[in-house]
């Protein structure tokens, strides 16, 4: 059998998606094929110094450290980031666009980092404006908005509307319609997670955590019984059902995620589809846990794959013009 192996492509383009907590640099070649992955640990939080002065040292040696080999072996090649690197306590706050929004980022929206190897362009964030009376608040998002670019161009081009999840610290509901962002909402589930597992009560409950699935369907249960208790409640709960020994201690973050995203989804699903199709995009663990939160209510959804947001900074780097879109030069016929 003959299997069609892709071209070797020259690298085309240095894609960072910089978050809070963590940081994946991909180099990608022709049509933003992955040629290479790294995830080294340098989140915001880890490169925030106490001054601009020294926050932009502390960024370009994470820069370096993760990218700098590339850049050596190809100088010209053109970088870009998304995420958090473009906030107020990054490395360049790159401002946001504010919805509803087209999903073609051009040059002009893109905010340029001088650095020692370079130039590093950042992709701005998206917010949603506040009320004009103030009794509804705004929401923002950074690095999200290229995960919709990248999971948009992986699915056949259609004009009907679309519910985008993406699951994370700070998840994501976002509506799509002819291809423009309209609106989005943040739940911190995954953080309101780390927070009571890590510093609270439960936290001193349970034990060396274990997977259970069937810990974390009866959570997504209790979080969606009907009347509901209230989240607070709900999550105590999950000490007194280990004090009464009806939970075992390992499988207490189990129970406690189906109970938090059961939380959410109860919420924010009745704001975000009608006819609408919903995309999960993101980590596939999570992606599964709200899959499976979502057939709760009767709505099954599709995942698409967490490297969308190389794909995403692909396409934004073509449409800024970073990139040219014609094929590189195969290397290997250059050498002959």
């Amino acid at each position: 059998m003959i299997q069609n192996t892709p071209a070797p492509s020259a690298p085309r383009l240095i894609a960072l998606d910089w978050g809070t907590s963590s940081q994946r640099a991909w180099l990608l070649g022709d049509g933003g094929r992955i040629l290479d992955v790294r995830r080294p640990d340098f989140g915001l939080l880890g490169t925030t110094g106490d001054d601009p002065a020294s926050r932009t040292r502390a960024y370009e040696a994470a820069f370096d450290e993760a990218c700098g080999d590339w850049i050596v072996a190809t100088p010209d090649l053109p970088a870009i980031a998304c995420g958090m690197v473009g906030s107020a306590q990054g490395w360049r706050e790159a401002g946001y666009l504010t919805t509803p929004t087209d999903l073609a980022i051009g040059a002009d929206d893109l905010t340029t980092v001088p650095h020692p190897r370079g130039v590093l362009h950042l992709v701005p964030g998206l917010r949603v404006a506040p009320a004009a009376d103030g009794t509804v608040a705004g929401d923002v998002m950074r690095g999200e908005e290229t995960q919709i670019i990248g999971a948009l161009g992986m699915l056949p081009r259609t004009d009907r509307p679309l519910t985008i999840v993406l699951p994370g610290t700070h998840t994501k509901w976002a509506r799509v319609e002819n291809r423009k962002i309209v609106s989005f909402a943040t739940s911190m589930s995954g953080e309101l997670y780390g927070l009571v597992i890590r510093h609270g009560i439960l936290g001193r409950t349970a034990t060396t955590a274990v997977r259970d699935d069937a810990a974390f369907e009866r959570g997504l249960a209790t979080g969606t019984s009907t009347p509901s208790r209230g989240l607070p409640a709900e999550l105590f709960g999950a000490r007194a059902l280990v004090l009464d020994g009806l939970l075992d201690p390992g499988s207490l973050p189990d129970y406690v995620s189906g109970v938090i995203i059961a939380d959410e989804i109860r919420h924010l699903l009745p704001q975000y589809t009608d006819e609408n199709r919903i995309l999960l995009c993101g980590n596939a663990d999570l992606c599964r846990r709200y899959a499976a939160g979502l057939r709760v209510h009767g709505v099954a959804a599709d995942i698409v794959a967490e490297e969308a947001a190389a794909q995403g900074l692909w396409r934004v780097a073509l449409d800024a013009g970073l990139v040219d879109p014609a094929p590189s030069t195969n290397p290997e016929k250059e050498s002959l």
